[in-house]
């Protein structure tokens, strides 16, 4: 709420504003005065209260609440940071989320700079399920017609159930109760468009411009805010020809790893059949691929 002059004299009774009104307005002219002090009090505690938040608070705040907080800048790494208020929000996030997956993830994204995915091997580990914690999508034995599952054993994505492995992670060991793996990709998908595709007959064509048969990788999508771990689509994994074809709309369209353009009746057209050939289709559209250098 917001006082003025006018405000605090409505405030008196009538005898009052109509004896003011006949003496000159003195006593308004003094409200004034005090209600411009009152506005400096609310201006000065309404400040004090977005002072106890980082997104809030005002400039000179900042690096005292990186103090309470103990945020120490990087050693030659101080200036690229051109936020400091959005680093020390930062650190009070990863302060919070101590010791979880999450920020385990998060932390090997932004000091590497690498796409990451932190996998607990616990979660897959062949064990017998508690009636009160149950595990609904927890593996088991493994379906041998699952090709999609059996495509990701190995993989960071891998859900199938595994036996307890009793040696440690540098020895080849990975499913055990305390071990956690953190999955980076070094290298990231490079995007190749208006590219000639490779004729190897009539009907198939090679995405590669020189007939090689390459290996074509997901361009990784952003990873929303709520998101606790990126998943497959959010990271440059191979496109493997089953995930292709079970899900081509996840792969193609706009900012994606395959779009298309229009082109004319008179050209022939393609569409992907598999991650290195591409085979006629009625449409009038053709694929430009993007694959990892």
């Amino acid at each position: 709420m917001t006082l003025d002059g006018a405000a605090l004299l409505q405030l008196l009774p009538a005898i009052y504003r109509l004896r003011d009104a006949d003496q000159g307005g003195a006593l308004a002219r003094l409200l004034d005065v005090l209600a411009e002090q009152v506005q400096v009090l609310q201006e000065d505690l309404a400040q004090l209260y977005d002072d106890q938040f980082i997104e809030t608070c005002a400039d000179w705040v900042v690096p005292y609440i990186g103090d309470l907080i103990g945020y120490r800048q990087l050693n030659g790494v101080a200036a690229t940071v051109s936020s400091p208020r959005a680093e020390v929000a930062n650190t009070i996030n990863l302060r919070r989320g101590k010791g979880t997956v999450t920020v385990l993830e998060r932390l090997a994204r932004d000091v590497t700079g690498w796409d990451a995915h932190v996998v607990e091997y616990f979660l897959g580990l062949a064990a017998t399920q508690c009636v009160k914690h149950v595990r609904p999508g927890a593996g088991g034995t493994v379906d041998l017609r699952g090709q999609p599952l059996l495509e990701r054993i190995g993989s960071p994505f891998d859900g199938a159930a595994h036996g307890v492995e009793v040696r440690g992670l540098g020895c080849g060991g990975r499913w055990n109760l305390s071990n956690v793996g953190i999955h980076l990709w070094t290298q990231r998908s490079v995007g190749l468009s208006q590219a000639t595709a490779f004729a190897r007959d009539n009907l198939r064509f090679f995405f590669d411009p020189l007939g090689a048969d390459t290996q074509l990788f997901n361009r990784p999508q952003p990873l929303p805010a709520d998101a606790p771990l990126a998943r497959e689509a959010n990271l440059p994994v191979a496109i493997s020809r089953r995930a292709l074809a079970a899900g081509l709309d996840g792969f193609h369209g706009p900012d994606r790893s395959l779009s298309s353009a229009a082109c004319p009746p008179a050209r022939s057209c393609w569409r992907p059949i598999c991650r290195t050939s591409m085979r006629p289709a009625p449409g009038g559209r053709t694929c430009r691929p993007r694959a990892a250098c």
